[in-house]
């Protein structure tokens, strides 16, 4: 049986911690970004990248294992996107996510996008348009983090 310390202490553990290393580079985020970001959206975002920005921030994984960006899109920038407004409020390359189920949180290249679900407390699962990516956004960042390119076979069927 787990007390309420140990709920506690199970609930505050780094989700993300192991992508605290030289592959990658991250910036980190204050709550209050996220929270006005998350005031725009007008709603919440998805538990897990809630997470994420919380724990980890924004910024490039693989930075030097691959060509593709594999950006991670900051809160606000996020927005916009999911918003269509300022620098993406006339981007043709945003026409074929219009039906998106998901918040559109990674870049791959210029145009190419994956979106996080809103799913559970415990999983978030990662779609490229119908494709399931992954079931969780940390088992996106687990496989990430072990091969750049994990997700490209998907991509091609």
């Amino acid at each position: 049986m787990i007390n309420a310390n140990q709920k506690e202490f199970v609930f505050n553990m780094s989700v993300f911690d192991f992508l605290h290393n030289e592959k990658h580079k991250f910036l980190p985020l204050k709550a209050k970004e996220i929270e006005a970001a998350e005031q725009r959206l007008g709603t919440k975002f998805p538990a897990e990248l809630r997470q994420f920005y919380l724990e980890i921030g924004y910024g490039f994984a693989n930075r030097n294992e691959t060509t593709a960006f594999q950006r991670i899109i900051d809160p606000d920038s996020a927005v916009d996107l999911h918003l269509r407004e300022d620098f993406y409020e006339h981007d043709p390359d945003l026409d074929m996510y219009d039906e998106r189920e998901g918040f559109i949180f990674f870049e791959v290249v210029e145009g190419l996008y994956f979106e996080v679900r809103w799913g559970t407390e415990a999983a978030s699962p990662v779609y490229f348009m119908d494709t399931r990516i992954s079931d969780s956004l940390q088992a996106f960042f687990k496989q990430l983090d072990n091969n750049a390119h994990f997700y490209e076979k998907m991509l091609e069927e």
